[in-house]
């Protein structure tokens, strides 16, 4: 495990950067069902498109909807090494209803670069991602919109047989997103080292080589840094260091064509891409 190791201990470091913050909200739970289609290319490479929506309650009678399409392509150096890129968009109104809820910009491009090795019994995956969001509407007025992000995603994941062609893969899956920053004025607010959070759980159930339904849970972090609010004592009532955390449930149905009948030594790429 020395070489596949190499992004864990940026990860927690990471992590326990922002257990300091003073504040915690906890948003309106928000459903994201998926469907997926994969292609099947020479080797191991695949071609990818996904379309979700997302459904958030936001309050008493009012409720908001976004949607995502995803496009990749994955290319497989060896059985442990793969790169790839991604293209995610957007409606100009959907903006911030991405991979990380809260995240701005609706034409995403990026590239990844995948490792994957095993702990014991356990597939043990990492996937470092670079992205740079552009934000083609100004309807939501929001500051600075076009941005790099840098992702770090660490999984854990484990396969269980049940027949000849179904199988249960448990899942379970931390990433990070933190905002390049080349420049800062003097006036801004100082940001957080990390910006976004995920930790999701899953179990895959694989109902052949072809078809793939996965429920999961998830629990996403904003991490924020606002403007202080203070009230006649003095005293800080709002603002300031605050986690935003979204409660997500989701549903992922994965169709996987194949020009000729797949060998069973062919990996098989996560259904969280």
């Amino acid at each position: 495990m020395r070489t596949s190791a190499y992004l864990l201990l940026p990860a927690l470091l990471l992590a326990s950067l922002t257990a300091s913050a003073q504040r915690r909200i906890e948003a309106n739970t928000a459903f994201i069902p998926e469907v997926q289609a994969e292609w099947a290319l020479n080797g191991n490479d695949y071609l990818m498109a996904g379309f979700n929506v997302v459904a958030q309650k936001l309050g008493e009678n009012s409720s908001v909807f976004g949607g995502q399409l995803r496009l990749g392509y994955e290319h497989f150096w060896n059985e442990q090494w793969s790169w790839g890129g991604t293209l995610r968009l957007l409606r100009g109104m959907d903006q911030r209803y991405g991979d990380f809820l809260g995240q701005p910009g609706n034409v995403t491009p990026g590239l990844l670069l995948r490792h994957s090795g095993k702990i014991g019994s356990l597939n043990f995956g990492q996937r470092l991602g670079v992205e740079y969001a552009i934000s083609t509407s100004d309807a939501l007025s929001i500051a600075n919109q076009n941005r790099g992000l840098a992702r770090l995603r660490l999984d854990l994941e484990r396969q269980f047989p049940l027949g000849a062609t179904i199988a249960l893969r448990p899942r379970l899956a931390y990433e990070v997103g933190a905002y390049t920053r080349l420049q800062r004025d003097e006036t801004e607010l100082k940001e957080r080292v990390v910006d976004f959070g995920s930790l999701r759980g899953e179990v895959g159930i694989r109902v052949s080589s072809h078809i793939d339904v996965t429920p999961w849970v998830a629990s996403q972090t904003s991490y924020n840094n606002f403007l202080p609010q203070y009230d006649a004592a003095g005293k800080q009532v709002s603002g300031g260091r605050t986690n935003i955390i979204t409660p997500v449930f989701g549903l992922d149905a994965r169709f996987t064509v194949f020009r000729d009948e797949p060998s069973p030594e062919r990996k098989q790429l996560p259904t969280q891409h």
